[in-house]
């Protein structure tokens, strides 16, 4: 079912802005950024709003491309984009931008301050523990597997792997605490894998990830024809309500704004567990997010055009 579309007024006034999207950067996921950034640039484009590119990662460039634009759409996944430090300069500058404030892309990227968030927010969550290079091997040892090992910040499911046995992952553990000096463990749930998106405050279809893979890793996540995807999930009614209600409560209880992917794990008992929160979701020919907004009709031109909009009413309340 369509959900509205946009209105003539409002796609004249993004048509007479200029719109910088914000994309690559220099962190970990540089590469699926620029696919967002450029996913986003195009379809901008076809509906003939004046949409530029620009890379944090050319420094000398930057303060002078994001001046010129009326406002900036954040495409800038990973360390600079989605842990809020880039949305602390802008506001500084008082500048318009996309998605969610400094404040809640930091709730959001760090995965432990997330889950007191999700805690304190009555949100259920899979059971987890810190490890850090005093600690690690005691904590992981008593930990009952099987667990997922995670960096605290990141994403992509860049650094993540599984632990059956700690003897057998022993090293594996060591290597990873030394290379981000905390990770995290978290309990793994049996079940399937769900994620739920936001649109402003439309709650958009729940998706159901099934991987060819172990699980839900970079290599599954970007190459063709490695997951299925089922749009909507092939789950009761009620659970699908229940889910996007929880994906709900996240994306408000930590203040996000714009659009937000909320990954999800459903039990055997088709009792729900969040994993983590996406402030700045993909945005590319395999995302989740687009795919659950064509579920209803939206497609991607106005996906991005929505998610500007809510930018441009922010600024007019303020």
């Amino acid at each position: 079912m369509r959900t509205g579309s946009i209105s003539r007024s409002d796609r004249d006034l993004l048509q007479a802005k200029k719109v910088g999207v914000v994309r690559g950067g220099l962190s970990a996921e540089r590469r699926i950024s620029l696919r967002s950034g450029r996913a986003v640039t195009r379809a901008l484009k076809r509906v003939g709003i004046a949409a530029f590119p620009v890379d944090p990662a050319d420094r000398r460039a930057f303060s002078q491309k994001i001046r010129a634009a009326d406002i900036l759409f954040i495409a800038l996944h990973g360390k600079g984009g989605e842990d809020g430090a880039l949305q602390k300069a802008l506001e500084r500058k008082g500048i318009l931008f996309t998605g969610a404030s400094s404040a809640a892309c930091r709730k959001s990227f760090n995965k432990h301050i997330s889950k007191q968030y999700f805690r304190a927010l009555g949100v259920p969550t899979p059971a987890y523990a810190i490890l850090d290079k005093t600690n690690w091997r005691s904590r992981a040892a008593s930990f009952p597997a099987p667990y997922f090992v995670k960096p605290l910040d990141g994403g992509s499911s860049q650094g993540v792997f599984l632990v059956e046995d700690f003897r057998k992952s022993a090293e594996k553990l060591r290597r990873s605490v030394l290379r981000f000096g905390k990770v995290l463990i978290e309990k793994k749930i049996v079940g399937r894998e769900l994620t739920a998106g936001l649109l402003g405050d439309l709650k958009l279809p729940v998706v159901e990830v099934k991987p060819s893979r172990p699980f839900y890793d970079y290599k599954a996540k970007y190459t063709k024809g490695m997951t299925v995807y089922e749009v909507p999930a092939r789950i009761p009614a009620r659970v699908a309500q229940k889910v996007q209600k929880i994906a709900y409560r996240v994306y408000r209880g930590l203040g996000l704004r714009g659009f937000s992917r909320v990954d999800v794990m459903l039990d055997r008992r088709n009792r729900p567990y969040v994993l983590e929160v996406n402030s700045i979701p993909g945005l590319t020919e395999f995302s989740l997010l687009p795919k659950a907004a064509r579920a209803i009709g939206i497609g991607f031109e106005e996906l991005c055009m929505r998610v500007l909009l809510e930018a441009h009413k922010r600024k007019k309340k303020r």
